[in-house]
């Protein structure tokens, strides 16, 4: 074996593998569930409990939104650099990784099984329908507000402040709709409305 063979056997060693970039897509889909978990996250924890906690996360929003962006932004540039590089498989590997994030984020948001207020409402639906029996409420049908939330995020003063109500209905999902703006239907009697202020 000579010289030369052994530089060209060293080179295409060196030489860079096409392979599909699974890692990547794996902590896209990752990413995508984090996102996700976080905004849900928000929309259910109230304030006045952990305020310490949820303050400190608040703020922490848009750095993790801009640290998936700018993860994408690399990826991007990667895939162009695998492209020139023709490595055309490391450069598609990119390309499903990018779209990942929102294609993750928009299933995750589309199904009610992340929604935290359905888990909530189906661990505790013995003890809301309860609440609701025992209620003192003088509407036909039935219609009780269960619990009051103010899940507010932002800086004060600038952002509206959001409350949420969770309401039990013995009424038609359709018609209830229609007389109460921002109501929302979760699981079974039970609905959810939103307020800003």
């Amino acid at each position: 074996m000579t010289f030369g063979d052994k530089s060209n056997e060293m080179n295409a060693l060196a030489k860079p593998v096409d392979a599909w970039n699974i890692r990547r897509i794996v902590i896209a889909v990752l990413l995508g569930t984090m996102t996700i978990a976080y905004l849900r996250a928000f929309d259910f924890w109230p304030l006045g409990f952990a305020d310490g906690l949820r303050g400190v996360l608040d703020l922490a929003g848009p750095l993790i939104l801009l640290a998936v962006v700018l993860t994408l932004l690399v990826w991007l540039a990667s895939a162009f650099i695998a492209l020139y590089r023709r490595n055309f498989r490391r450069a598609a590997g990119s390309v499903i990784a990018i779209l990942s994030v929102p294609a993750c984020s928009a299933i995750l948001l589309a199904t009610s099984l992340s929604d935290p207020w359905v888990w909530y409402v189906v661990l505790n639906k013995s003890r809301f329908e309860t609440a609701a029996a025992n209620s003192v409420s003088l509407a036909s049908p039935k219609y009780v507000v269960l619990e009051e939330r103010d899940i507010t995020t932002g800086i004060a003063g600038v952002t509206e402040n959001h409350f949420v109500a969770l309401i039990y209905s013995e009424s038609d999902p359709d018609e209830l709709a229609s007389s109460i703006p921002g109501l929302s239907h979760i699981y079974g009697h039970f609905y959810r409305r939103d307020e800003f202020m």
